[in-house]
């Protein structure tokens, strides 16, 4: 599965802008810019059913904008507007002027309240502050139980090994945990990175293998050209398997490769999130290139749950919503973490 996954990945991330009958590459005109972005999308982006999207409507609006007097600039103004109207977190366009970028996550982790840690000494304890690049994790105050952060999942491995190997470090963690009544793992500022991270991390707490996530990708010019669905699966890895009692806790910020870390935990019978609905992106992008070389980045899949709970722009409810407000903040209340002390420690009980 992994090295199907791969190969469709550098098989899309290795072509740049279309060419031609005859192989040559279009000349760098507005209008060609315009033509080889709107009909790459058309062919490969999977997701405009879902996000309820007539792209032969926008072409409609926005191709009789651009003509051989168009400037870079105009260019650029036309181009982000289509990528704002798409509103896909997985949709991007680089250029000299300004890279730009689905919108929402500046929203998400500037102002909204549940996708910060508020008050940390409140909860944890400060005197055994411990971090590596990727982890934050402490005790409890108060009770026998440990914090795990994982900041993001970003990087790459090497060779035929596509996770990053720091990764690995969750099996020291656990080895200082191991006595622990249960685990908080928290998520809810993750944004995600490679794909192929979460699994090393949740395979440490799996007591089987199980069906976690599915795919289909985006195969054809048609609107509903798509594979068939492919399956990921957990299963147990490591040193040790973690598999008391373990919470955790999301955001509207968690998204992407941390949406697949949460539907791999929630697989397992002894998991319990609490929060807030994800972000709802998987999408596996793929980068292309214009003829004027301005990149951009584009879905070509969509993601579901082993439910058929289709997480693209929707994204993984909680087991325990939790509401918090900026008052909270101010007052040095975090509702996410008071909500996932109080649901552990009753399940710990029992």
């Amino acid at each position: 599965m992994k090295i199907k996954i791969l190969f469709i990945f550098l098989f899309f991330t290795n072509i740049g802008c279309k060419k031609d009958f005859f192989g040559r590459d279009p000349k760098n005109t507005p209008e060609n810019n315009f033509e080889v972005f709107w009909n790459d999308f058309n062919k490969n982006y999977a997701q405009f059913n879902i996000r309820h999207i007539n792209w032969d409507s926008v072409y409609s609006i926005y191709r009789p904008q651009i003509n051989s007097n168009t400037s870079d600039i105009q260019l650029y103004h036309v181009l982000s507007n289509m990528v704002y109207l798409i509103n896909d977190m997985h949709v991007s366009l680089y250029t000299p002027y300004r890279n730009v970028f689905w919108n929402g996550t500046a929203k998400l982790i500037g102002s909204y309240p549940s996708s910060k840690l508020v008050n940390i000494c409140k909860y944890l304890n400060c005197n055994n502050n411990q971090n590596s690049a990727i982890y934050q994790y402490r005790d409890l105050q108060g009770y026998n139980v440990g914090y795990i952060l994982i900041k993001n999942f970003e990087g790459e491995g090497n060779g035929l090994n596509l996770a990053d190997s720091k990764y690995n470090f969750i099996d020291d963690i656990l080895e200082q945990f191991k006595n622990k009544d249960g685990l908080i793992i928290d998520v809810r500022s993750n944004q995600g990175g490679n794909m192929y991270n979460p699994p090393t991390v949740a395979s440490r707490f799996a007591d089987m293998k199980r069906t976690y996530f599915k795919f289909c990708l985006k195969n054809g010019p048609s609107k509903n050209d798509f594979s068939d669905w492919m399956y990921q699966y957990i299963e147990p890895s490591g040193k040790f398997q973690y598999k008391k009692p373990i919470i955790v806790i999301t955001s509207r910020a968690t998204s992407s490769a941390a949406e697949l870390f949460v539907l791999a935990m929630k697989s397992f019978p002894y998991v319990i999130t609490v929060g807030d609905t994800t972000g709802g992106g998987f999408g596996l992008p793929i980068f292309r290139e214009l003829p004027n070389g301005w990149s951009y980045r584009l879905s070509t899949a969509i993601g579901a749950t082993q439910d058929n709970l289709i997480i693209e722009g929707r994204g993984i409810p909680p087991d325990f919503p939790v509401i918090t407000a900026i008052s909270d903040s101010i007052n040095g209340v975090d509702q996410l973490m008071e909500k996932s002390i109080e649901v552990i420690t009753t399940k710990i009980s029992k």
